[in-house]
């Protein structure tokens, strides 16, 4: 490992990241400036037509200027939108006429203070999805700014998107691994926490993969590049949330489509108001208060705060749509290794030779595995520590890949490994492999002590996940997996599943998720999203669960989860459930709000300005009602799964 070079520094440097783009804090700047501007002709005219009213027509004059400064973006936009026909700009064309109205008639005090307020109401819609930049920019904090690249012999200072698959980078310890990699040499501990969400590090060596992010602990690194920049976790997780940040909810995009009918109508109000009242203000007032700024706020503000909720549960949203699918299932699927299972094994049961213990069988394995990463040897030295048994340390460890581990203890040879590693070194295994069960023998000297048999046993938390899952209104669970009949029956009985598909390609699971949705139901599939991709693809709501996120689990589901903690399941039905139930209110608090101030402006209760204030005060009300949802992540009963739905599907229970 000297030949690596160990003389050189710890990265570092880099500026710290940002919510605001330069060209957005620009654009935010020219805005507020106007803004400002236009508050200060409009109070110079104010004063000057109250203490010197001969100067009446130049006060006019300042504030005809306030109302251009103000009002001519908003005329623009507009103006647009009737060139284009984009029916975003719907708010604007209503704000447009009324400030084109209120200036025609004189009242420029009204034309400069109604385009004021709907950028104030703006500035809190825009403020609404400045959560979802923040843990974008969090998330693309966690990437290193550079990378020690190791070619020809020497060490080479670069940016990591500048890294292309193939190339070698070198890690020391305490710096941050800046591409996603395989180790090529070198072992270390690695603190992949702000990934995989595990707390414990993970021991990386020769062949392991790691990841964009992580932190090696100690240990000096040489890694290969399989992705960099965008390619990594880290930026898939960016594209994510930006992906997410961009869509709108269906109930939004209704509207967006009806908001065409929506300015002929308000039109059409305001004109009657002018027809039988003959009051211009009152006229105005109508098309002020009819902006439909809170609406339109409605879906960004709750999709917003339930993202941030998601980016602190560890949970990858990819689109807003997903709010809308997931409060509708009602079947389960589960793939098993990896996902209900810990996807590593355990000593289920030690089974000696007739003239041996099971304490000397496991001492033996324990000392093979002292020195060994590979999950068997861990295994089998957690089972020895658990019972008490100290291992000898072994000497000339040596591992054969796929086989085993030999090793020197007392001064003889200690195999532990497959069959095939015991008769290749002379050594007769003593008992048959048995059935559908894992095993690995222990040999010491020329002989065989025995075997140990190995599972992978269930997640410690999945039964409470599932009972949750149970509780929020999912009231079909399968078990879904290409492992063998025996082994998913027994993982499926302790974890209570309604039914168990063993054996299965990747096609066929597939195939399950396509029947239970011929048969009515709505179905969410969960799976490590390699040999499960086709049904992450075909179920109504895919959600990939651990660390790697690959490109398959990343394009085929709908959900990722950072790490594999089953509890969070129950969690992202009830996030699902309370967003679009904070969703329906916000329509129907910002729908029934216009009415009522339509109403009010039209029989004269509310002036132009006050109506303008008033639809700054309902996209308050609303950026309030979706805070709640913020709340989710504290204790309280939708932690507990306690569930939102009433309505009782078939085949669930009431």
């Amino acid at each position: 490992m000297s030949t690596l070079g160990l003389e050189a520094s710890l990265a570092g440097g880099g500026s710290h990241p940002t919510v605001l783009s330069d060209d957005e804090r620009r654009r935010i700047g020219i805005r507020l400036s106007a803004g400002l501007t236009g508050v200060g002709l409009l109070a110079l005219g104010t004063v000057l037509v109250r203490i010197a009213p001969d100067q009446w027509q130049i006060g006019e004059m300042f504030r005809g200027l306030a109302a251009a400064v103000v009002g001519i973006p908003t005329l623009i936009s507009g103006l647009r939108g009737v060139i284009t026909g984009d029916t975003r700009r719907a708010t604007d064309q209503l704000v447009a006429i009324a400030v084109l109205a209120a200036a025609a008639s004189g009242d420029f005090v009204t034309a400069t203070l109604i385009p004021l307020f709907l950028e104030i109401g703006r500035l809190f819609e825009e403020r609404s999805s400045l959560g979802a930049r923040a843990a974008i920019d969090g998330i693309r904090a966690l990437g290193a700014r550079q990378a020690v690249r190791w070619r020809n012999g020497a060490e080479e200072r670069v940016d990591p998107d500048s890294l292309k698959p193939g190339d070698e980078i070198l890690v020391r310890p305490g710096e941050r691994i800046a591409v996603d990699g395989t180790v090529l040499e070198g072992r270390a501990a690695v603190d992949q926490s702000a990934i995989t969400g595990v707390s414990l590090h993970e021991d990386v060596g020769p062949g392991c993969p790691v990841f964009a992010g992580t932190v090696a602990i100690d240990g000096l690194l040489r890694i290969q590049v399989r992705g960099a920049g965008a390619d990594t976790v880290l930026g898939r997780v960016v594209q994510l949330l930006a992906e997410v940040e961009r869509t709108s909810v269906p109930v939004l995009r209704l509207f967006e489509r009806r908001a065409g009918v929506w300015l002929p109508l308000v039109l059409t109000l305001a004109a009657s108001t002018l027809f039988f009242t003959e009051n211009l203000s009152r006229a105005i007032a109508v098309l002020v208060v009819a902006a439909p700024t809170a609406l339109v706020v409605a879906g960004p503000a709750a999709v917003v705060a339930a993202m941030t909720v998601a980016t602190r549960l560890r949970i990858l949203i990819k689109s807003a749509d997903f709010f809308e699918r997931a409060s509708d299932v009602d079947t389960l699927i589960l793939d098993k290794t990896g996902t209900v299972t810990v996807g590593a094994p355990v000593v289920a049961e030690i089974r000696p030779a007739p003239d041996q213990s099971e304490a000397a069988l496991l001492a033996v394995a324990a000392s093979c595995g002292f020195g060994s990463l590979h999950p068997v040897s861990r295994a089998v030295a957690a089972e020895a520590l658990s019972r008490g048994i100290v291992a000898a340390s072994p000497k000339n460890l040596q591992e054969h890949p796929g086989l085993g581990v030999v090793a020197t203890v007392g001064g003889r040879r200690a195999i532990l490994g497959r069959r095939q590693l015991l008769t290749d070194l002379g050594v007769d295994p003593v008992s048959e492999d048995v059935g559908d069960l894992s095993q690995v023998w222990v040999a010491y000297g020329d002989r065989c002590l025995g075997c140990l048999v190995l599972r992978d046993r269930p997640r410690s938390e999945a039964r409470e996940a599932l009972a949750a899952m149970r509780a929020l209104g999912i009231g079909r669970l399968i078990l879904l997996t290409g492992d063998r009949t025996a082994v998913a029956r027994e993982v499926g009985g302790m974890l209570g599943m309604d039914e168990v598909v063993a054996e299965v390609l990747p096609a066929q699971k597939l195939d399950v998720v396509r029947a239970e949705q011929a048969a009515g139901r709505t179905v969410m599939m969960v799976g490590d999203g390699v040999n499960d991709a086709p049904a992450l693809g075909g179920a109504d709501v895919g959600v990939a669960i651990g660390a790697e996120l690959n490109e398959v689990a990343l394009g085929g589901a709908d959900v990722a989860l950072l790490g594999a903690d089953l509890t969070r399941l129950p969690k992202l039905i009830g996030l699902a459930d309370l967003t679009r139930h904070v969703i329906g209110q916000n329509v129907w608090l910002a729908f029934g709000l216009s009415v009522v101030l339509i109403a009010l402006a039209a029989r004269g209760l509310l002036d132009p300005l006050t109506g303008a204030l008033a639809q700054s005060m309902a996209v308050l009300v609303v950026v309030a009602n979706s805070a709640r949802i913020l709340r989710f992540s504290r204790p309280g009963p939708l932690e507990t799964g306690t569930p939102l739905r009433t309505e009782v599907r078939p085949g669930e229970s009431a």
